[in-house]
Parts: C-alpha cells; sequence; structure tokens
C-alpha cells in the first residue's frame, strides 16, 4: 500500500509542474499575441498617415503650381487671361474676380452659362461680405482604431513632416506664391459638395482673383497616389459623407468590415478619412490567429508527451516493484513448499533407518508417507520447471491421439488413495470409452493433477469430488467439482494469473506458490484447449477442461 501512494505521489510530483509549466506558456503565448497585434495596428497606423501624408502633399503641390499659374498672368485684360487659363487648364472650374464693391467676373446678374450662375449662386454669402475669406479650422487630430496615440503622435509623422519642411523651406526661397501675404485658399461646403477656392489680392486695390478647382480632376490625381495594400487589407478614400470614394485591394466591403486604422487626409480635404479595412477580420488578416493556434497544439504535444513519458517511466517502476514483490513471494513459498515434504520424508527416513520402528504395519506406513511427500515434492518440481519452460516458450509437446477415459482412469486411481487420506469420497461419472483426443499424455496428467491438489488444499471440508467425463462433438471436457467454499467472483478470471491467491481465510491456512491454476490453463491452450471456472451448482467450484478430440479441425 506504501508503494502505491509511492507512485501516485511521483505522478502527482510529475502531473502538477507539468500543468503549470504549460499554463505559463499559454499565457506567455497570449501575451505575445496580444502585442504582436499591437505591432501590427501600430504598423497600420504608420502606413495610413504615410498615405494620408502623401495625398495632403499631392493636394498642395497642385494648389501650389495653379497659384503659381495665376501669379503669372498678366494683369492687363485680366480677365480675358482668366478666361483663357479656364478653358486651358482641366483642374480649373470656375475663375472669378471680385472687388470690394461686389463680384466683377462673373457677371452676378447676367451669368454666360449656368455654370456661372451656379458658381455665383454657390458662393453668393462670400462675394457679398457675410462669409470669411479665412479658410476653416483643419480637423482635431483622430484617434486610430486600437490605439491610444493621435494622428499628430503618429510615427509616420516625424519622416513626413520633413517632407513639409522642404516645401516650406523652397516657399521661403521664393519659389512659391505662398511667400505673397495675400492669397490664399478656402474649402467650401455647398449642398453636400466639397469646393476648393484660390485667390490672390493686389494689395494697391483690394482686388482679389482667383479660381475654383475642378474637384473632380484634382481627386483623379490623388487616387493615383493611393498604392495597393499588403493581402487581407483595403485602402479606402471615404469622403465627408461616410461614402467611399476609391478603394484599392480586393474583398468585399459591408458595414460591418473591421476599420484597423482610420486618420484625416488633410486641412485641404476637410472630413475626408483614409481608412484601411481589414475584410477577414485580425485573425484572417494577419498570421497571429494562426500563430496561436499552432503555439498551443505544440504546447499541448509538449504537455502530452511529458505527461505520457513520465506515466509510462511510471507504469514501468510499478511494474519492476510488482515483479520484485511477486519473485520474493514465489521464492518464498516454493522454498516453503519445497521444505515441508523433504523435512517429512528425511524424519520418517531417519526413523526407519535407525531401526527404532519394529512393527511392520507402522513401518508400511512411514514408507507410504515417503513416497507420497516423494510425489508431492515430484509434482512441485515439475510444476517450475514446468513454469520456466513456458516462460522461455520452451515447452516441448509430443501430440498423438489419446484415449482419454483411460489416462483419466489412472490418474484416479494413482490419486484415489491420497483423496481418501484427505477426506475426500472419489465419485466417477464418465463413459465407458470415447473418441480419443488430440494432446501430450505428460501435460494432461500434469494438469488432472494440479486440479486434484487445488481440491484437496481447499475443499476438504466439502467431502467429495466429483470427476465428469463427456465429449460433444469437437471437444472433450473433464468436469472436476468439489463442495468447497469456491472461489469470490472478484477472482473468477484472476486465479489463472500468475502468483494469484485468493486473499481468503482458507488460503491464508494453505501453503501454495500461486503457479497450479496458471501452468494448467497455459498447457491446455498450448494443446488447442481450454480450462475455464464456473461456480456449481448448490455450492462449491467447478473447473472444466476442454480437449480437441483427434482428427477434429479446430481452427
Amino acid at each position: 500500500m506504501k508503494r502505491s501512494y509511492w507512485i501516485v505521489g511521483a505522478w502527482l510530483l510529475l502531473l502538477i509542474p507539468t500543468l503549470l509549466i504549460g499554463a505559463l506558456a499559454l499565457r506567455l503565448l497570449r501575451n505575445e499575441q496580444g502585442r504582436l497585434a499591437e505591432n501590427t495596428v501600430s504598423a497600420a497606423r504608420q502606413r495610413c498617415a504615410s498615405i494620408a501624408e502623401s495625398l495632403d502633399l499631392t493636394v498642395a503641390e497642385v494648389k501650389d503650381g495653379l497659384l503659381t499659374s495665376l501669379r503669372q498672368l498678366p494683369a492687363d485684360d485680366l480677365e480675358q487671361h482668366l478666361e483663357d487659363w479656364r478653358l486651358g487648364n482641366p483642374l480649373v472650374r470656375n475663375v472669378f474676380i471680385w472687388s470690394p464693391d461686389g463680384l466683377q467676373l462673373p457677371d452676378p446678374a447676367t451669368p454666360a452659362d449656368s455654370e456661372a450662375g451656379a458658381f455665383v449662386a454657390r458662393y453668393l454669402t462670400l462675394f457679398n461680405g457675410r462669409s470669411s475669406w479665412r479658410p476653416p479650422q483643419p480637423d482635431h487630430p483622430r484617434r486610430v482604431t486600437g490605439s491610444q496615440d493621435s494622428y499628430a503622435t503618429a510615427p509616420g509623422k516625424t519622416a513626413l513632416s520633413s517632407r513639409k519642411e522642404l516645401r516650406l523651406l523652397a516657399q521661403q526661397l521664393g519659389s512659391a506664391p505662398q511667400m505673397l501675404p495675400e492669397s490664399g485658399w478656402l474649402s467650401w461646403f455647398w449642398e453636400d459638395g466639397l469646393y476648393l477656392l484660390g485667390w490672390l489680392e493686389d494689395p494697391a486695390s483690394g482686388q482679389r482673383y482667383g479660381l475654383e478647382v475642378e474637384m473632380m480632376a484634382l481627386l483623379a490625381r490623388l487616387v493615383t497616389s493611393l498604392p495597393e495594400p499588403p493581402s487581407g487589407e483595403i485602402y479606402a478614400l471615404v469622403d465627408g459623407q461616410g461614402r467611399i470614394f476609391h478603394r484599392t485591394g480586393t474583398g468585399e466591403l459591408t458595414a460591418d468590415t473591421p476599420q484597423l486604422a482610420s486618420l484625416p487626409v488633410g486641412p485641404d480635404l476637410p472630413h475626408w478619412q483614409l481608412t484601411i479595412y481589414v475584410p477577414g477580420g485580425m485573425a484572417a488578416g494577419h498570421a497571429d490567429g494562426g500563430l496561436l493556434l499552432l503555439s498551443t497544439l505544440l504546447v499541448g504535444c509538449f504537455v502530452a508527451a511529458v505527461l505520457f513519458g513520465g506515466s509510462l517511466l511510471l507504469w514501468q517502476a510499478w511494474r519492476h516493484m510488482r515483479d520484485a514483490r511477486r519473485k520474493t513471494s514465489f521464492v518464498s513459498n516454493v522454498s516453503h513448499e519445497l521444505k515441508t515434504p523433504l523435512t517429512t520424508i528425511r524424519m520418517y527416513a531417519e526413523l526407519l533407518g535407525e531401526g527404532r520402528i519394529r512393527e511392520e504395519g507402522k513401518r508400511q506406513r512411514y514408507l507410504q508417507v515417503i513416497v507420497s511427500e516423494s510425489q508431492r515434492l515430484t509434482r512441485l518440481v515439475n510444476n517450475v520447471l514446468d513454469f520456466s519452460r513456458l516462460e522461455q516458450k520452451r515447452k516441448q509437446y509430443h501430440l498423438t491421439a489419446l484415449p482419454l477415459t483411460e489416462i483419466l482412469q489412472q490418474v484416479l486411481d494413482g490419486q484415489n488413495l491420497r483423496l481418501q487420506q484427505a477426506g475426500l469420497e472419489l465419485v466417477r461419472r464418465m463413459p465407458d470409452s470415447g473418441p480419443p483426443v488430440q494432446a501430450d499424455r505428460d501435460a494432461v496428467e500434469q494438469v488432472l493433477l494440479n486440479l486434484i491438489d487445488n481440491a484437496i488444499k481447499y475443499a476438504v471440508q466439502g467431502g467429495e469430488l466429483v470427476v465428469e467425463l463427456r465429449y460433444t462433438a469437437k471437444t472433450a471436457e473433464i468436469l472436476i467439482k468439489d463442495r468447497g467454499p469456491g472461489v469470490p467472483a472478484a477472482h473468477r478470471q484472476r486465479i489463472f494469473n500468475q502468483f494469484h491467491q485468493v486473499d481468503t481465510e482458507l488460503s491464508s491456512q494453505q501453503s501454495g506458490c500461486g503457479l497450479g491454476l496458471s501452468i494448467a490453463r497455459r498447457l491446455l491452450q498450448d494443446m488447442q484447449g481450454s480450462l475455464r471456472y464456473c461456480p456449481r451448482d448448490g455450492g462449491g467450484a467447478c473447473f472444466v477442461m476442454a480437449l480437441p478430440v483427434a482428427g477434429e479441425d479446430h481452427r
């Protein structure tokens, strides 16, 4: 029992640390997955900031070019030059001349066409002084999905600001019109549309003239600045109404498609956003989910391998301990079994040798005891030798057609005196003859002697031993019945195992090495026979040994 506790304790010492290590590894993997997800969002935010900055610079370059062209127009006949410029430049939608006295071009009273009329109506509040020429405040930095950082602090901002600094430096060197304080741009919203107005002011007269940008031509240039996204992502340029103006990348976009990052395009396109979508979610767009699954499987395999290997080693240790106990018990039992008949033989032989027994009847009885104990010793030695040969698979059988009735009668005749001396009445129930069986004679006799010894040891109080022989179509069965205590149900299969003994009060009083039934079954099985136990009706045990009838196919 203490050894069993030791095995259980050792297994717990293996199980608990292994599970703790596995749980810790899974926790570390989850933390690593979270870090990778944060890196993914940070990288997407950098890409988003870089693209938005590129779009903003594209708009700025277009604006700079238009103002430069506007400044280069001759001052004389400005109205005609503006019209010619509008007709020749696809980026110019409308031109205008405004003075503090009112709008001069186009004529608000008689516009040249419907487009000019719409232009006047669109900027009426501006031209009549009810709206400011100051540009609106840029959008506030917007937080990025899955991050605490903002557009202003995005990592990509530093490098892109350097590009802006180069542009500003070029303007300061006099190559840009914005060095003039009287120039400017104005983003204008009208009927859910965004318009862009650029102008110059004559410092002497206060006259302002300029242009309205053709937004579709400007946005067409922005589309070329939108790069192709990595696999699993979609770049989308979203207008101020939340509608996708243009997108790159494959995949279906729905209202439930998760956003990886979203940033304002720039102050020149108020409320416009550049958004990165992940159609399949984070797990499909990136390898983090697959990495976590693979890592979890590896950790599970590691834990299972450690537990399996440790359990196998503990099982081997338990088997070795059990075999060691069995061997120790076997040696002790065999020694006792050998010593008992030897002591009896020696004692009676010494009495006869000293000539102290003068009565002839007593001398014959003592000689009979010596013969009986010698036979017992022979059976024990034969069992031990058979056990060794069976374990080493060296047992040799001489299978021949045997008259089983004759052999059984001979064995019972030879054991009848032992049975009578033990107090058992032998009852024979067998036919006068029967078909021969295919078996080894010595093995059959060994099995019968083991079963009779078993009855003498444990069923003496029953008073009888019934030996019955019967035939079926292909087998001959010998039933050995007694009126002993029988075998408990829990031991009916285990009694045929090596070294197994039923732990009862009766069995504890009888010596034995636990090999008789095991050897008997092995011998019969090697001869295509069988040995089984069944309880006897009315109490007692019944062992049934079966042998194949000679000449029958038993495969």
